[in-house]
Protein backbone atom coordinates (compact mmCIF):
# COMPACT_ATOMS: atom_id res chain seq x y z
CA UNK A 1 0.00 0.00 0.00
CA UNK A 2 2.80 2.42 0.91
CA UNK A 3 4.59 1.89 -2.41
CA UNK A 4 1.31 2.42 -4.31
CA UNK A 5 0.67 5.65 -2.42
CA UNK A 6 4.15 6.94 -3.23
CA UNK A 7 3.82 5.94 -6.89
CA UNK A 8 0.61 7.93 -7.16
CA UNK A 9 2.19 10.92 -5.41
CA UNK A 10 5.07 10.81 -7.90
CA UNK A 11 2.60 10.94 -10.78
CA UNK A 12 0.52 13.68 -9.09
CA UNK A 13 3.02 15.57 -6.91
CA UNK A 14 2.10 18.23 -4.36
CA UNK A 15 3.12 21.86 -4.81
CA UNK A 16 6.92 22.30 -4.70
CA UNK A 17 8.20 23.83 -1.47
CA UNK A 18 11.79 24.54 -2.55
CA UNK A 19 12.20 26.78 -5.59
CA UNK A 20 14.65 29.27 -7.04
CA UNK A 21 13.26 31.84 -4.61
CA UNK A 22 14.86 29.90 -1.76
CA UNK A 23 18.39 29.99 -3.22
CA UNK A 24 21.21 32.16 -1.93
CA UNK A 25 23.63 33.93 -4.26
CA UNK A 26 25.77 31.33 -6.05
CA UNK A 27 28.46 33.62 -7.42
CA UNK A 28 31.49 31.53 -6.42
CA UNK A 29 29.94 28.14 -7.24
CA UNK A 30 30.70 25.93 -10.24
CA UNK A 31 28.26 23.36 -11.56
CA UNK A 32 28.00 20.82 -14.36
CA UNK A 33 24.65 19.82 -15.83
CA UNK A 34 24.87 17.05 -18.41
CA UNK A 35 22.12 17.40 -20.99
CA UNK A 36 21.97 21.07 -20.09
CA UNK A 37 21.01 22.24 -23.57
CA UNK A 38 17.40 21.07 -23.47
CA UNK A 39 14.46 20.12 -21.30
CA UNK A 40 14.96 19.83 -17.57
CA UNK A 41 18.69 20.51 -17.85
CA UNK A 42 18.15 23.82 -19.63
CA UNK A 43 15.62 24.94 -17.03
CA UNK A 44 18.02 24.02 -14.23
CA UNK A 45 20.89 25.90 -15.91
CA UNK A 46 18.66 28.96 -16.18
CA UNK A 47 17.91 28.88 -12.44
CA UNK A 48 21.57 28.48 -11.49
CA UNK A 49 22.74 31.18 -13.89
CA UNK A 50 20.13 33.57 -12.56
CA UNK A 51 21.76 33.17 -9.13
CA UNK A 52 25.18 34.10 -10.59
CA UNK A 53 26.68 30.60 -10.73
CA UNK A 54 29.18 29.31 -13.27
CA UNK A 55 27.33 26.58 -15.15
CA UNK A 56 28.70 24.10 -17.69
CA UNK A 57 26.17 22.73 -20.15
CA UNK A 58 27.64 19.34 -21.03
CA UNK A 59 26.51 17.60 -24.21
CA UNK A 60 27.36 16.54 -27.74
CA UNK A 61 26.08 19.50 -29.73
CA UNK A 62 27.80 22.85 -29.43
CA UNK A 63 25.09 24.43 -31.56
CA UNK A 64 22.33 23.19 -29.25
CA UNK A 65 24.27 24.44 -26.22
CA UNK A 66 24.83 27.84 -27.82
CA UNK A 67 21.12 28.07 -28.62
CA UNK A 68 20.29 27.19 -25.02
CA UNK A 69 22.79 29.73 -23.70
CA UNK A 70 21.30 32.44 -25.92
CA UNK A 71 17.81 31.58 -24.70
CA UNK A 72 18.85 31.58 -21.04
CA UNK A 73 20.59 34.94 -21.41
CA UNK A 74 17.51 36.37 -23.08
CA UNK A 75 15.43 35.23 -20.10
CA UNK A 76 17.80 36.30 -17.33
CA UNK A 77 19.02 39.84 -16.74
CA UNK A 78 21.48 41.42 -14.31
CA UNK A 79 23.46 38.35 -13.34
CA UNK A 80 27.16 37.82 -12.71
CA UNK A 81 26.81 34.19 -13.74
CA UNK A 82 28.67 32.41 -16.52
CA UNK A 83 27.46 29.78 -18.99
CA UNK A 84 29.91 27.47 -20.75
CA UNK A 85 29.57 24.61 -23.23
CA UNK A 86 31.41 21.39 -22.35
CA UNK A 87 31.67 18.83 -25.12
CA UNK A 88 30.56 15.47 -23.73
CA UNK A 89 29.57 12.47 -25.83
CA UNK A 90 28.13 9.80 -23.54
CA UNK A 91 27.76 7.48 -26.53
CA UNK A 92 31.54 7.00 -26.82
CA UNK A 93 33.66 6.11 -23.79
CA UNK A 94 36.88 6.94 -25.63
CA UNK A 95 35.96 10.65 -25.57
CA UNK A 96 35.01 11.00 -21.90
CA UNK A 97 38.48 11.54 -20.43
CA UNK A 98 39.21 14.41 -22.81
CA UNK A 99 35.92 16.07 -21.87
CA UNK A 100 36.75 15.84 -18.18
CA UNK A 101 40.27 17.14 -18.80
CA UNK A 102 38.87 20.11 -20.72
CA UNK A 103 36.79 21.03 -17.70
CA UNK A 104 39.54 20.39 -15.15
CA UNK A 105 41.90 22.65 -17.08
CA UNK A 106 39.50 25.57 -16.65
CA UNK A 107 38.19 25.30 -13.09
CA UNK A 108 39.66 24.85 -9.63
CA UNK A 109 36.43 23.85 -7.93
CA UNK A 110 33.28 21.84 -8.66
CA UNK A 111 30.34 22.03 -6.28
CA UNK A 112 27.61 19.88 -7.84
CA UNK A 113 27.30 17.59 -10.84
CA UNK A 114 23.87 16.66 -12.15
CA UNK A 115 24.10 13.51 -14.29
CA UNK A 116 20.93 14.62 -16.06
CA UNK A 117 21.52 13.56 -19.68
CA UNK A 118 19.98 10.35 -20.89
CA UNK A 119 18.15 8.45 -23.59
CA UNK A 120 14.81 6.68 -23.25
CA UNK A 121 13.53 3.72 -25.25
CA UNK A 122 15.49 4.18 -28.49
CA UNK A 123 14.91 1.87 -31.48
CA UNK A 124 15.32 -1.79 -30.55
CA UNK A 125 18.91 -3.00 -30.62
CA UNK A 126 20.48 0.48 -30.40
CA UNK A 127 24.06 0.36 -29.11
CA UNK A 128 26.83 2.74 -28.08
CA UNK A 129 30.08 3.00 -29.98
CA UNK A 130 31.58 0.37 -27.67
CA UNK A 131 28.64 -1.99 -28.27
CA UNK A 132 26.69 -1.57 -25.02
CA UNK A 133 22.91 -1.42 -25.02
CA UNK A 134 22.41 2.30 -25.66
CA UNK A 135 20.61 3.17 -22.42
CA UNK A 136 23.00 1.17 -20.27
CA UNK A 137 25.98 2.83 -21.93
CA UNK A 138 24.65 6.38 -22.12
CA UNK A 139 22.68 6.56 -18.87
CA UNK A 140 24.96 4.50 -16.63
CA UNK A 141 28.44 3.52 -17.80
CA UNK A 142 29.54 6.83 -19.37
CA UNK A 143 28.28 8.99 -16.46
CA UNK A 144 30.19 6.76 -14.02
CA UNK A 145 33.35 7.19 -16.11
CA UNK A 146 32.91 10.96 -16.38
CA UNK A 147 32.36 11.19 -12.63
CA UNK A 148 35.52 9.18 -11.92
CA UNK A 149 37.60 12.04 -13.30
CA UNK A 150 35.66 14.72 -11.43
CA UNK A 151 35.56 13.17 -7.95
CA UNK A 152 39.09 14.25 -6.85
CA UNK A 153 38.32 17.91 -7.62
CA UNK A 154 35.01 17.65 -5.79
CA UNK A 155 36.78 16.22 -2.77
CA UNK A 156 39.19 19.17 -2.82
CA UNK A 157 36.25 21.55 -3.19
CA UNK A 158 34.57 20.06 -0.12
CA UNK A 159 37.76 20.76 1.88
CA UNK A 160 37.95 24.45 0.94
CA UNK A 161 37.35 26.86 3.83
CA UNK A 162 34.56 28.69 1.97
CA UNK A 163 32.62 25.51 1.13
CA UNK A 164 29.59 24.87 3.28
CA UNK A 165 29.32 21.40 4.78
CA UNK A 166 27.18 19.01 2.71
CA UNK A 167 27.04 21.38 -0.27
CA UNK A 168 29.26 19.30 -2.60
CA UNK A 169 27.01 16.72 -4.24
CA UNK A 170 26.70 14.27 -7.11
CA UNK A 171 23.17 13.88 -8.41
CA UNK A 172 22.24 10.71 -10.28
CA UNK A 173 19.08 11.42 -12.27
CA UNK A 174 16.95 8.29 -12.35
CA UNK A 175 13.25 7.98 -13.12
CA UNK A 176 10.01 6.50 -11.88
CA UNK A 177 10.81 3.84 -14.49
CA UNK A 178 13.01 2.16 -11.86
CA UNK A 179 9.74 0.42 -11.01
CA UNK A 180 9.80 -1.29 -14.42
CA UNK A 181 13.35 -2.65 -14.03
CA UNK A 182 14.09 -6.40 -13.80
CA UNK A 183 13.20 -8.16 -10.56
CA UNK A 184 14.63 -8.74 -8.11
CA UNK A 185 17.17 -5.98 -7.65
CA UNK A 186 16.82 -3.97 -10.85
CA UNK A 187 19.65 -5.52 -12.92
CA UNK A 188 19.40 -8.37 -15.45
CA UNK A 189 22.80 -9.83 -14.60
CA UNK A 190 22.55 -12.92 -16.87
CA UNK A 191 22.03 -10.64 -19.90
CA UNK A 192 22.76 -7.05 -18.85
CA UNK A 193 22.83 -5.85 -22.48
CA UNK A 194 19.56 -7.66 -23.29
CA UNK A 195 21.16 -9.32 -26.28
CA UNK A 196 19.19 -12.56 -26.12
CA UNK A 197 15.60 -11.36 -25.82
CA UNK A 198 14.23 -11.71 -29.35
CA UNK A 199 12.64 -8.46 -30.48
CA UNK A 200 9.70 -10.06 -32.29
CA UNK A 201 7.95 -11.17 -29.12
CA UNK A 202 4.50 -9.74 -28.19
CA UNK A 203 5.79 -7.94 -25.09
CA UNK A 204 7.96 -5.61 -27.17
CA UNK A 205 6.80 -2.37 -25.50
CA UNK A 206 7.03 -3.70 -21.93
CA UNK A 207 10.44 -5.17 -22.70
CA UNK A 208 11.69 -1.80 -23.96
CA UNK A 209 10.41 -0.16 -20.79
CA UNK A 210 12.16 -2.84 -18.70
CA UNK A 211 15.47 -2.16 -20.45
CA UNK A 212 15.10 1.56 -19.85
CA UNK A 213 14.05 0.79 -16.28
CA UNK A 214 17.26 -1.17 -15.73
CA UNK A 215 19.35 1.88 -16.60
CA UNK A 216 17.34 3.99 -14.17
CA UNK A 217 17.61 1.40 -11.39
CA UNK A 218 21.36 1.35 -12.04
CA UNK A 219 21.51 5.12 -11.47
CA UNK A 220 19.93 4.61 -8.06
CA UNK A 221 22.23 1.72 -7.20
CA UNK A 222 25.33 3.71 -8.15
CA UNK A 223 24.09 6.62 -6.06
CA UNK A 224 23.78 4.39 -3.02
CA UNK A 225 27.12 2.64 -3.60
CA UNK A 226 28.91 5.99 -3.99
CA UNK A 227 28.07 6.78 -0.37
CA UNK A 228 30.31 3.93 0.72
CA UNK A 229 33.00 4.56 -1.89
CA UNK A 230 33.26 8.26 -1.00
CA UNK A 231 32.98 7.92 2.76
CA UNK A 232 34.84 10.74 4.49
CA UNK A 233 35.30 12.70 1.25
CA UNK A 234 32.74 15.38 2.00
CA UNK A 235 30.76 14.53 -1.15
CA UNK A 236 27.08 13.65 -0.88
CA UNK A 237 25.46 11.28 -3.36
CA UNK A 238 21.74 11.55 -4.17
CA UNK A 239 19.49 9.90 -6.76
CA UNK A 240 16.13 11.21 -7.92
CA UNK A 241 13.06 10.82 -10.06
CA UNK A 242 12.58 14.25 -11.70
CA UNK A 243 8.94 13.53 -12.52
CA UNK A 244 6.84 12.81 -15.59
CA UNK A 245 7.84 15.62 -17.89
CA UNK A 246 7.16 17.01 -21.36
CA UNK A 247 10.65 16.83 -22.86
CA UNK A 248 12.47 15.42 -25.90
CA UNK A 249 13.21 12.30 -23.86
CA UNK A 250 9.88 10.84 -25.03
CA UNK A 251 10.73 11.22 -28.73
CA UNK A 252 11.39 7.48 -29.20
CA UNK A 253 8.40 6.24 -27.20
CA UNK A 254 5.74 6.24 -29.90
CA UNK A 255 4.50 7.83 -33.07
CA UNK A 256 3.45 11.45 -33.23
CA UNK A 257 -0.20 10.79 -32.41
CA UNK A 258 0.45 8.69 -29.32
CA UNK A 259 3.24 11.03 -28.18
CA UNK A 260 0.75 13.92 -28.31
CA UNK A 261 -1.64 11.98 -26.07
CA UNK A 262 1.17 11.06 -23.67
CA UNK A 263 2.24 14.70 -23.45
CA UNK A 264 -1.19 15.65 -22.09
CA UNK A 265 -0.35 13.75 -18.91
CA UNK A 266 3.11 15.30 -18.51
CA UNK A 267 4.33 18.41 -16.72
CA UNK A 268 6.52 21.27 -18.02
CA UNK A 269 10.27 20.61 -17.60
CA UNK A 270 10.57 23.49 -15.11
CA UNK A 271 9.05 21.25 -12.44
CA UNK A 272 11.63 18.56 -13.05
CA UNK A 273 14.29 21.23 -12.64
CA UNK A 274 12.86 21.95 -9.18
CA UNK A 275 13.26 18.28 -8.25
CA UNK A 276 16.89 18.42 -9.35
CA UNK A 277 17.37 21.77 -7.62
CA UNK A 278 16.17 20.31 -4.32
CA UNK A 279 18.53 17.35 -4.59
CA UNK A 280 21.49 19.54 -5.49
CA UNK A 281 21.02 22.61 -3.31
CA UNK A 282 18.38 22.18 -0.62
CA UNK A 283 19.74 22.39 2.96
CA UNK A 284 17.39 19.51 3.80
CA UNK A 285 19.83 17.25 1.96
CA UNK A 286 22.57 16.83 4.54
CA UNK A 287 24.88 14.07 5.72
CA UNK A 288 21.99 12.27 7.40
CA UNK A 289 20.33 12.08 3.98
CA UNK A 290 23.41 10.92 2.09
CA UNK A 291 22.34 8.27 -0.41
CA UNK A 292 18.72 9.38 -0.30
CA UNK A 293 16.25 9.27 -3.18
CA UNK A 294 14.33 12.42 -4.11
CA UNK A 295 10.91 12.42 -5.77
CA UNK A 296 8.85 15.18 -7.46
CA UNK A 297 8.95 18.10 -6.87
CA UNK A 298 11.56 17.93 -4.13
CA UNK A 299 10.71 15.39 -1.40
CA UNK A 300 12.36 12.33 0.03
CA UNK A 301 11.01 9.00 -1.17
CA UNK A 302 12.11 5.43 -1.84
CA UNK A 303 12.94 3.39 -4.93
CA UNK A 304 11.30 0.01 -5.41
CA UNK A 305 11.86 -2.03 -2.24
CA UNK A 306 13.73 -4.96 -3.82
CA UNK A 307 16.18 -2.51 -5.43
CA UNK A 308 16.93 -1.10 -1.98
CA UNK A 309 17.27 -4.58 -0.46
CA UNK A 310 19.74 -5.45 -3.20
CA UNK A 311 22.12 -2.54 -2.54
CA UNK A 312 24.51 -4.68 -0.52
CA UNK A 313 25.07 -7.13 -3.37
CA UNK A 314 24.30 -5.14 -6.50
CA UNK A 315 26.07 -1.93 -5.46
CA UNK A 316 29.60 -3.37 -5.33
CA UNK A 317 28.88 -5.72 -8.22
CA UNK A 318 27.65 -2.98 -10.54
CA UNK A 319 30.37 -0.49 -9.56
CA UNK A 320 33.16 -3.03 -10.02
CA UNK A 321 31.71 -4.28 -13.32
CA UNK A 322 31.53 -0.76 -14.75
CA UNK A 323 35.04 0.01 -13.52
CA UNK A 324 36.39 -3.08 -15.24
CA UNK A 325 34.57 -2.16 -18.46
CA UNK A 326 35.99 1.38 -18.32
CA UNK A 327 39.55 0.59 -17.32
CA UNK A 328 41.05 1.12 -20.78
CA UNK A 329 39.41 4.57 -20.95
CA UNK A 330 40.60 5.82 -17.54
Amino acid sequence: MESTTQALSEIFPPTPLFTEKDLPDLLSKVYIVTGGASGVGKELCKILYDKSATVYLAGRSQQNAENAISWIKSEVANTSGRLEFLNLDLNDLSTIKRSAQDFLAKENRLDVVWHNAGVMMPPSGSKTKQGYELQLGTNVIAPWLFQSFLTPLMQRTAALPDTLKDSVRVIWVSSGANNASPTPGGINWPDINFENVGWGIPRLFTLKFEIYGQSKAANIILGAEAVKRWSGSGILSVSLNPGNLRTALTRHVAGRFLTSIINLALYPPYYGALTELFAGLSPQVDESRNGSHVIPWGRFGNPRSDIVRGYGENGPKLWDWIESECREFM
